[in-house]
């Protein structure tokens, strides 16, 4: 898959005019900024990374020295971009790139290690925030609690994955690697440091009720304690959503970035996972794939489209964190009646 994203790329720049490469090539170096912590300065960065002096890094910046592609490659490894930061976005053409999975315990903890990375470089960055349209409760809150992490782990692993280790195992946390859990817990921090706008449906914590059901009713739970377990850590995660829409604020966070959680209920049904990362000026979609992974694209166009789309469903949606007491009431209180529904005999 990259070696499809670095040919497409790669042939676009080549055939730019001189004009065409200096603008793209400030706008490439533009995204690697907005990557960069608050403290970092990108042409010390391009400098020791290129090893050339200051002086050069500037000329590079300032598009009046053309990089190499020796030196475009390099710096898409390095920073973890893609090519298409530097191709044109009016071919109607959109790569993507995704983590690839092999049935694997080591390929989950890759995937793991990358989405955590993604966090990381997001979390960084001097101005940063998600769109995230929610067919299912956001990857990143199961995370957060101990038991619901370790269930989703086991589900996508066990059902989707087919690891061979898991086959004939019923689930309880100690099936799940330690090391897992704490790198899920990374996560979980790593995303409440950045502001999101979330928009829910009625239907948002369904797909996770159904899992949860499909296990109990298929012997799947090693004991009650297990299954119990994993509906107390949902519900937990529930109460401390509807805080956060209270709040208007992600739980343990600064107080330096208080109001960085805005909550929308959708009447119209999100028939997939939508994200839109926004990191300065630079911006990437993620899209729901094979159940739990993303795939991903920095395409200027479709991201500006997605941005409309998600704009245009927030607009016909009702906020409901910070204002609105009572229809966040309602809200919240129709998914507890369906996880009271859960627990009943």
């Amino acid at each position: 898959m990259q070696i499809i994203i670095q040919a497409q790329g790669l042939t676009d720049y080549l055939f730019m005019t001189t004009e065409q490469v200096r603008i793209q090539q400030i706008h490439f170096l533009k995204k690697i900024e907005d990557l960069l912590p608050a403290n970092t300065s990108l042409v010390h960065e391009l400098a020791d990374f290129l090893e050339v002096s200051t002086d050069s890094a500037y000329r590079r910046m300032r598009g009046e020295t053309a990089l190499s592609i020796y030196e475009v490659i390099q710096l898409c490894e390095h920073f973890k971009v893609s090519f298409e930061s530097i191709q044109r976005n009016d071919t109607g053409i959109v790569t993507f790139r995704y983590t690839r999975m092999n049935g694997t315990l080591d390929s989950f903890r890759e995937f793991l290690l990358a989405l955590l990375h993604n966090l990381r470089l997001i979390s960084s960055a001097k101005t940063r925030y998600i769109k995230y349209a929610s067919e299912d409760i956001p990857v990143f809150y199961n995370y957060k609690y101990p038991a619901l992490s370790a269930f989703k782990m086991f589900y996508w692993m066990k059902a989707i994955m087919n690891i061979d280790c898991f086959e004939g195992k019923k689930f309880s946390t100690s099936v799940i690697p330690d090391e897992f859990k704490e790198i899920g817990l990374q996560i979980a921090h790593q995303f409440m440091t950045i502001p999101s706008i979330e928009i829910w449906t009625d239907t948002t914590i369904l797909s996770t009720i159904k899992q949860i059901q499909y296990y109990r009713e298929s012997g799947q739970f090693e004991s009650d304690e297990a299954y119990r377990e994993v509906c107390t850590a949902l519900r937990q995660a529930i109460e401390d959503i509807q805080r956060q829409a209270e709040q208007e604020t992600k739980l343990s966070t600064q107080a330096s970035e208080a109001k960085n959680f805005t909550l929308y209920h959708s009447d119209i049904e999100i028939a997939n996972n939508c994200v839109l990362v926004c990191i300065g000026e630079s911006k990437n979609v993620f899209l729901g794939h094979h159940t739990f992974n993303t795939i991903d694209t920095p395409n200027a166009e479709y991201c500006a489209e997605t941005e409309t789309w998600l704009d245009n469903i927030i607009r016909k949606s009702s906020l409901i964190s910070g204002v609105s007491e009572k229809y966040r009431f309602q809200f919240f209180n129709r998914m507890y009646q369906e996880m009271d529904r859960l627990l009943a005999p």
